[in-house]
C-alpha cells in the first residue's frame, strides 16, 4: 500500500502542490506530507475527500486498482437490491424466487397486452363510420 506514490501521480496530474492540496483540503501541510512520504495514513474521512477532490476512488489512493476511475453498474439500485437478496437466498429456496419473478413479469405483460387490446379496439370502433 503505497498511498504516497499514488498522491504524487494524482498531484501532478491536478498540477498542484502538497500546500495547496493541504490548505484546499484544511489539512496541515506535515499531515500532508507524512502520508506522501508513507509516514502516516490517512483516517477514512481525509481518504474520502482526498478520493473525491481527486475524482477517483478510495482503492486507487490504496494503490489496490490501478483504475483511477470507479467503474459504472449496469445496474440500477433496485437491480443490485434485488441482487443481493437472491443471493442471500438459501440455495435450495432459489428456484422459487425465480419463479415468483417469473409470474411478476407475466403478470405486467398481460396487463400491458390488454392495455393494448383496449386501445386497438378503442381506435377501430373511432374509425368506423356512424350507423344510422
Amino acid at each position: 500500500m503505497n498511498i504516497g506514490h499514488q498522491l504524487c501521480i494524482l498531484l501532478e496530474e491536478e498540477g498542484i502542490t502538497q500546500k495547496e492540496l493541504a490548505e484546499i483540503l484544511n489539512l496541515s501541510a506535515t499531515t500532508l506530507n507524512g502520508y506522501i512520504k508513507n509516514r502516516r495514513q490517512p483516517d477514512a474521512t481525509t481518504l474520502i475527500r482526498l478520493a473525491s477532490y481527486f475524482n477517483t476512488t478510495t482503492d486507487f489512493i490504496y494503490g489496490v486498482t490501478s483504475l483511477k476511475e470507479a467503474p459504472t453498474s449496469p445496474y440500477s439500485a433496485e437491480e443490485r437490491r434485488l441482487i443481493s437478496i437472491y443471493r442471500s437466498i438459501p440455495e435450495d429456496k432459489k428456484s422459487l424466487f425465480i419463479e415468483t419473478g417469473k409470474v411478476f413479469s407475466n403478470f405486467g405483460k398481460n396487463k400491458q397486452a390488454e392495455r393494448q387490446s383496449l386501445q386497438s379496439r378503442t381506435k377501430n370502433r373511432a374509425e368506423l363510420p356512424p350507423q344510422t
